[in-house]
């Protein structure tokens, strides 16, 4: 497994949608035609990158030329993630070699946007009944985080920059959470990440992301962990289960995003939640309604019931 320090992908993360509860219900295009992918942000992250062959400010060039001409997205997630001059600094002089292909990724901008046109359709085909708020593509740490959010998807783009499936991935992951945050209401979906010892809830809410990835494309964001799970399904099936039933419910072993050098890939709830959630849509006789109910789930317990993922453990 690779060392995971700060090239780690975060997906949605378990309070990326704290920050709905202080929005209104949003007003964003419903047909995927309308989806904007919003890259003003990696155009001026490009003009500061250019600018530091001559001038050596590094902190001015980067607060000047980036922080302080942000999109509402950048700024959310600077809020969120206290990125800094200082911290983009550092980065780039720690792993120069990624941000040296963010330049090429910017020249074929119009490649990503016809492809974010056609993944928008798809997703379309999937959720009808979608809502479509912005994407914004930002540059960060060099960490890779895709999150959703009130403003829209916030993805860095500085891991997925020559990866192509995994950009989509995160797109339809992040845009996935969004969905169920309106179809259960902001306050509802909210409120899952301030409940103790959750992490059932937690799991089966990143799984049905999960689940709806692999409806678009086919494959999920944590496919190492589902391998990982499915060379063994029974015995993780009951440390699952052993773990539900513990004081600290082993979140670390579940969904620990930063894993360095252990003998399990990371985020295994994710993997673990769209199991479960594939076998609830599995076993309904209305794949539609199973759809819209894994979006609204706020009960897990009745949702795995229902799932009968559990009820044969030797599967």
């Amino acid at each position: 497994m690779k060392t995971i320090k700060k090239g780690t992908l975060i997906l949605s993360g378990l309070c990326a949608l704290l920050c709905l509860k202080s929005f209104a219900q949003p007003n964003y295009p419903k047909t995927p035609a309308e989806a904007g992918l919003i890259y003003t942000d990696l155009e001026h992250f490009i003009e500061a990158y250019n600018e530091l062959d001559t001038n050596k400010d590094t902190l001015q060039v980067l607060q000047t030329l980036y922080f302080d001409r942000g999109s509402t997205g950048l700024k959310e997630y600077i809020n969120r993630h206290k990125l800094s001059a200082e911290l983009l600094r550092d980065s780039l002089r720690a792993d120069p070699g990624r941000y040296a292909l963010l330049p090429g990724f910017l020249d074929s901008i119009a490649a990503t946007e016809q492809m974010y046109k056609e993944l928008m359709q798809e997703f379309s085909s999937v959720l009808p009944n979608a809502m479509y708020p912005p994407t914004y593509l930002l540059v960060g740490a060099n960490r890779g985080i895709g999150q959703a959010s009130g403003v829209g998807q916030l993805i860095t783009v500085t891991r997925p920059v020559d990866d192509r499936k995994k950009l989509q991935k995160i797109m339809v992951h992040e845009l996935a959470h969004f969905q169920q945050a309106m179809s259960m209401g902001l306050q509802k979906y909210s409120s899952l990440y301030s409940t103790p010892h959750n992490l059932l809830g937690m799991c089966l809410r990143e799984g049905g992301a999960e689940f709806v990835t692999s409806l678009v494309l086919g494959d999920i964001t944590q496919a190492r962990s589902l391998e990982f799970i499915e060379k063994d399904e029974a015995l993780i099936k009951s440390k699952f289960l052993e773990d539900l039933e513990t004081e600290t419910q082993n979140q670390e072993y579940w969904l620990d995003a930063w894993a360095v050098q252990k003998e399990y890939p990371k985020l295994l709830g994710y993997a673990m939640g769209y199991k479960i959630n594939q076998a609830y849509y599995e076993q309904a006789a209305d794949k539609a309604i199973a759809l819209q109910e894994i979006l609204r789930m706020d009960d897990a317990e009745a949702f795995v019931s229902a799932s009968g993922y559990f009820k044969n453990r030797d599967d």
